[in-house]
């Protein structure tokens, strides 16, 4: 298997992703910190970029980095979502998770 660009690019997304859930589960055993509803559902798109880093490893085509594309298109919106809460600017969508007062 030749190593190109494509493929590096999802060797890296795949270990960029397993980095940012490795931290949160870090955090959660070491830290004491206790996700709300919105930090379980920011996991989500590290897990499918995990796959589609995999899947572009082997599939080293467009539409895959489209995927990936979306994928993190995704978590930027959950994330923005989450800060916005925490900031007290919209209320949660998930009725379990409020910002602390």
């Amino acid at each position: 298997m030749v190593w190109s660009t494509p493929r590096l690019v999802g060797v890296c997304a795949a270990a960029l992703a397993l980095a940012g859930l490795g931290t949160a589960l870090a955090s959660e055993q070491w830290g004491g910190l206790v996700p709300c509803p919105l930090c379980l559902w920011e996991r989500w798109p590290y897990r499918v970029a995990i796959a589609v880093g995999v899947l572009a490893i082997a599939l080293p085509r467009k539409p895959v980095f489209w995927l990936l594309g979306i994928v993190v298109l995704a978590s930027v919106g959950l994330g923005a979502t989450h800060v916005g809460v925490e900031l007290g600017l919209w209320p949660s969508p998930l009725p379990m998770c409020s910002a602390p007062k």
